[in-house]
């Protein structure tokens, strides 16, 4: 059983982060859990936008306490000219820099690449934006839900008749792993030739590549994928069907041991596999009305946990499809010791921790940080004098 310990991995590592939202924001908290020291700067009037997105996580933010833990903020206003002297300090002692504004934004207000080079010749800089550093569509924000739409996630998911945008920011979340990834191996590269380098993700890249295999539908059919629901386009069967009990588990047939044992073991229908027609996964999803009809009957047979039993000892892939309450009650959350509380402005708050585990063990979340609440701290460091009114 994994328990916490103190996230060691990047210590000594110390990254200054100009963000907003979500995706950066992910990018220096997967750092931070692996030992980074994240200087977050923040805006001194509201800091970063998702401060005021809610009041769910114990009256915090629930999107800022979960990309935002572990980090140190720092109140600045990167257009102050005041502010500069303590930026650029604090940029010549940090190994990496991050920023996901607008490609733009960092040339405006003197945060692009070469300028911070300057200060550190070998300093990882990694910019995360919405469609590229450059291009016809650089210069536009790129919200999650924009994206999902612009990469044709959207038009690919919910039903023929709607349809629907993922429930995750997975284009916000796709991005910052991406970028945080891409910064470890920069950080690695250094270790051995001393060079900085320049990291460049955007979510438009990272979406397009998660489509995965549908993209070949399109080159080599030049098809598109219907939108089936909890159906997939692809493979058949592949989803959520409702038991005896009315309890929804899924299964996947992804092979075709998969496919003779669900005929034979689960279902005791020879027919099936005797039938020339659904002899191949191809076949199935040609027929797949038909076939729908007949695991829908079958199923509402016998209740969930029994098809379950079935499934697994046939090996074929299934599981429940749970509520959100029944996965925070999950036996293997509470086996994997995934959630962990930690510090916030407003007391001790529960989290999902970190997901990695290294050693038989997780790293231990760092607190949610007040606004600011670390200026002065930073700046006793970098050898400057307080800032009047600044938290300590």
């Amino acid at each position: 059983m994994q328990i916490y310990s103190r996230p060691v991995l990047l210590d000594g590592i110390r990254v200054t982060a100009c963000e907003i939202g979500l995706a950066g924001p992910l990018c220096t908290r997967l750092l931070a859990d692996l030992g980074a020291d994240v200087v977050k700067i923040e805006r001194p009037d509201g800091g970063d936008v998702t401060r005021a997105w809610d009041t769910i996580a114990g009256g915090l933010s629930s999107g800022f306490v979960w990309v935002n833990r572990g980090k140190r903020s720092v109140a600045l206003d990167v257009k102050d000219p005041r502010a500069r002297p303590a930026l650029e300090r604090l940029i010549a002692r940090s190994d990496v820099f991050v920023q996901n504004f607008t490609p733009r934004w960092a040339e405006r207000v003197g945060l692009d690449e070469p300028t911070v080079r300057v200060l550190r010749p070998d300093i990882v800089y990694a910019e995360i934006s919405g469609y590229g550093p450059d291009g016809p569509y650089a210069d536009k924000n790129a919200y999650d839900l924009v994206m999902q739409g612009e990469t044709g996630l959207i038009s690919l998911t919910g039903t023929p008749d709607d349809p629907a945008r993922l429930a995750v920011s997975l284009c916000d979340v796709g991005a910052g792993t991406y970028a945080a990834i891409a910064t470890l191996a920069a950080l690695v590269r250094r270790a051995s030739t001393g060079a900085g380098e320049h990291v460049a993700v955007s979510l438009f890249d990272v979406t397009l590549d998660w489509l995965g295999y549908f993209p070949h539908l399109w080159w080599h059919r030049g098809e598109t994928p219907p939108r089936t629901g909890m159906r997939h386009p692809l493979f058949c069967p592949y989803g959520p069907y409702p038991a005896s009990d009315e309890r929804l588990f899924s299964l996947a047939v992804l092979s075709p041991a998969h496919w003779r044992g669900l005929c034979e073991e689960v279902l005791e229908r020879p027919d099936l596999l005797a039938d020339d027609r659904y002899a191949t996964n191809e076949g199935r999803v040609a027929h797949r009305i038909e076939l729908e009809r007949t695991f829908e009957a079958e199923f509402l047979t016998r209740p969930a946990a029994e098809w379950i039993a079935q499934l697994e000892a046939a090996g074929i892939p299934c599981g429940r499809v749970n509520e959100l309450g029944e996965v925070m009650e999950h036996p293997q959350l509470a086996h994997n010791r995934l959630v962990a509380t930690i510090d916030s402005p407003l007391g001790p708050i529960p989290t999902i921790g970190n997901a990695i585990v290294l050693g038989g063990k997780r790293a231990q979340p760092g607190a949610v940080p007040a606004l600011g609440e670390h200026t002065n701290q930073v700046f006793a460091e970098l050898g400057l004098e307080p800032l009047p009114g600044a938290s300590a």
